[in-house]
């Protein structure tokens, strides 16, 4: 699991913001959202340009140059208020319980200028314009003068080596890389925008309608989210497509569906595969759905036992205890994230109205 991660001169984070996932509280409620000391599932809420698309960029900017999964590029990459100043990016991840941490440095986000790996607190991997050194068990004998320097010292060796697997520290970094392959972060806010994990791409609905007992799954799912729609597929000149029986009429679905059941049907996409995710993000998830549908979707995300979900959101329904806890809902403002617990000095129970003191300023800390 990811329990912390810092980033410097990135975009609109001016100075370093430093994200834990780690905590200490001990609420008697909603525990499963906690493992091994470490945030499972967590909401980051703040305004308009506080920073929340931008950190899930940040923490996906690893998939750049240790994957080749679906990227997305933006439009600005290095630090709002310097030029020329490289960003530097430190995530630490705890498996079984040892502890690897990785950090790096780039001008862009195609190149990787100094990079480090360390397992418990030993360095395994070094980069830098200067010097290339590993201490794996397996990679001896691996010719560095083969290596394009374009490419991340990390990623050469995950592809060029067979490490010895008996070895912890190896079996440690050969999980490193399982992880970062299959973090996912996706939004719906315009269309079915994903980085990482998987190359889905087309058509939505014809994606679905050619999968055996995908329509049927759709169906259950949106039923379970109040929404009622009788579907069926059925073939036409262009292929397999979905159809809603409404009274004696089929209707296409793609024709009938609203906004809010469109974002949530690009939801179901994913979600059909989540179990196999290690990570993922999901940004501004609710912004066509109504408040009850964004929290039955918030559950559905907390009842995977063995993925590690972040959601940002506006939705200050979704600040409350029956779903979530203080020590998980985080609030970005002014190149910081913390969470409630640490915002107020107020002792919080399962019965505070977290939204309530919200709104009344109890979280400005």
């Amino acid at each position: 699991m990811l329990q912390e991660f810092k980033v410097r001169n990135y975009k609109n984070f001016r100075d370093e913001l430093f994200f834990s996932f780690r905590t200490s509280k001990n609420y008697e409620f909603n525990r499963e959202l906690v493992k091994n000391g470490i945030i499972k599932d967590c909401l980051v809420v703040g305004e308009n340009a506080s920073g929340k698309t931008n950190l899930g960029y940040a923490i996906f900017d690893i998939i750049w140059h240790l994957t080749d999964k679906v990227k997305k590029r933006t439009a600005l990459y290095s630090n709002l208020y310097s030029e020329n100043t490289a960003v530097f990016f430190e995530y630490s991840f705890l498996f079984e319980t040892h502890e690897l941490r990785y950090c790096y440095e780039k001008t862009n986000v195609d190149l990787v200028i100094r990079e480090q790996v360390f397992v418990d607190g030993k360095k395994i991997l070094e980069n830098n314009p200067e010097q290339a050194s590993i201490a794996l068990s397996g990679a001896e004998r691996l010719d560095l003068e083969k290596w394009d320097r374009s490419i991340s010292l990390v990623k050469y060796v995950y592809a060029n080596t067979v490490l010895d697997k008996e070895d912890s520290t190896c079996r440690v970094f050969y999980q490193f890389m399982e992880f970062v392959n299959h973090m996912l972060w996706f939004s719906s806010t315009e269309g079915n925008r994903y980085m990482g994990f998987s190359n889905i791409g087309g058509n939505l609905f014809e994606a679905l309608a050619g999968r055996d007992g995908a329509v049927e799954k759709l169906q259950a799912f949106l039923q379970d989210m109040g929404i009622c729609y009788q579907l069926l597929v059925k073939d036409g000149d262009e292929g397999k497509s979905i159809y809603c029986r409404m009274g004696g009429r089929e209707v296409r679905l793609s024709s009938l569906v609203s906004s809010g059941t469109r974002s949530l049907i690009f939801f179901f996409l994913w979600y059909m595969q989540i179990e196999r995710c290690s990570f993922i993000y999901v940004d501004e998830f609710d912004a066509f759905y109504h408040t009850d549908l964004a929290k039955a979707v918030v559950r559905k995300i907390i009842e995977i036992p063995k993925v590690q979900a972040v959601i940002s959101s506006h939705n200050t329904d979704l600040m409350s205890n029956d779903l979530l806890r203080p020590d998980c809902i985080f609030k970005l403002e002014d190149n910081r994230i913390r969470p409630f617990s640490e915002l107020t000095d107020k002792a919080l129970r399962g019965a505070h109205n977290l939204q309530k003191m919200y709104k009344a300023g109890a979280f400005n800390g």
